[in-house]
């Protein structure tokens, strides 16, 4: 058997060689597409609800919105495992479901049972993106000269770069921190409500429903149609201080007679610091789970290098951890070790031809 081979390769050398050829050209292309991973994906197949209920002890977290999850979760098809996390004002539940379980069947099975929970007036359950623990694949900080102000900084991150990064293929999403989120801010005083006989409920409500554009409907005006609209939303800080609260008697109590309006920074939680900078914003971006890390992490570059093109002169993004590094060595590893295994696997050959 072996000499009829070895007759066969020494008669048809032209066609031995194109097949080798061939083969070293499939075989790179399968290597550039390979999924090479620096940290492997084992984790099973979960999916995690985040409700928000600021304001809220753990206690009440857990009695009014986690309880009624976990009650109306119980017997999703596939569930292994059901856990949760009640902190203050945040609900965690995780639901663990069986191998081989589509991450979009499950997702899918717990948002149908969520349209049927009862939550208090204001919370929203939410999925947690579809990524996983080692799914953070580019980690950057948002460098800006002085003069800027963090809420500046912060809001770029949020309404520039997050969404130019976001719609990457394969980006399941860009988490924000650090910097300060800029607030219009209604700041009540106690003793100016006594006086007006005002409560801040009405103050409130006042606000809520004078927010807000409105249609009329149509008028009709020989054979025009106009659209009638009632614009009514905020567009200046002092729209907010002209806002009735009360009106009795013919004295009309105002936003602006029983509270100062004025732009603020939402109370801070924490910071993020990197070397010398004590406060900075910082962008975390996480892989959707099964994507190819090489693949999303080459278009994530170019996705960069498009937003930085966007930002105000200045102001870039600066990487503090990129996963490229790692695969890089991975890569090289791998072929490392295929050169090994290629260069014995031709001594043998020879040994065993010559």
């Amino acid at each position: 058997m072996l000499t009829k081979l070895v007759d066969f390769v020494l008669a048809q050398r032209v066609f031995v060689l194109i097949l080798a050829l061939a083969l070293t050209v499939l075989g790179y292309r399968a290597l550039n597409n390979l999924p090479i991973e620096a940290f492997p994906d084992v984790q099973d197949v979960q999916v995690q609800i985040v409700t928000q209920y600021p304001g809220q002890a753990p206690e009440e977290v857990e009695r009014a919105v986690t309880l009624p999850i976990e009650r109306e979760m119980s017997g999703v098809p596939h569930q292994n495992q059901l856990r949760s996390v009640s902190i203050t004002g945040l609900s965690v539940v995780t639901l663990t479901f069986a191998d081989g379980t589509d991450d979009y069947f499950a997702r899918q099975q717990v948002l149908e049972k969520l349209q049927n929970i009862v939550l208090p007036s204001g919370v929203q359950p939410a999925l947690a993106p579809l990524t996983t623990a080692v799914g953070e694949i580019y980690r950057y900080v948002v460098a800006y000269p002085p003069g800027l102000d963090a809420n500046e900084i912060r809001a770029l991150q949020d309404w520039v770069i997050r969404p130019g990064l976001r719609i990457v293929p394969g980006v399941a999403d860009v988490v924000s921190f650090g910097g300060s989120i800029k607030e219009y801010q209604v700041q009540i005083d106690p003793n100016r409500l006594k006086r007006f006989g005002v409560t801040i409920d009405q103050v409130t409500v006042a606000l809520t429903n004078n927010s807000a554009n409105v249609g009329g409907g149509i008028i009709r005006r020989g054979d025009e149609a106009m659209v009638v609209r009632s614009i009514g939303i905020f567009s200046r800080l002092d729209d907010l201080g002209q806002v009735i609260v009360s009106a009795k008697n013919g004295r009309t109590v105002r936003v602006s007679d029983v509270a100062d309006v004025a732009i603020g920074n939402r109370p801070l939680s924490g910071l993020v610091a990197f070397n010398a900078e004590d406060n900075v914003v910082e962008g975390i971006v996480q892989m959707s789970k099964g994507s190819n890390a090489a693949k999303v992490i080459e278009k994530l570059h170019a996705a960069v290098a498009a937003v930085n093109e966007k930002l105000p002169k200045g102001v870039q993004i600066r990487p503090i951890y990129d996963r490229t590094v790692l695969i890089d060595r991975t890569v090289h590893t791998v072929a490392e070790n295929l050169a090994v295994g290629a260069s014995l696997v031709i001594s043998i050959l020879m040994i065993f031809l010559g």
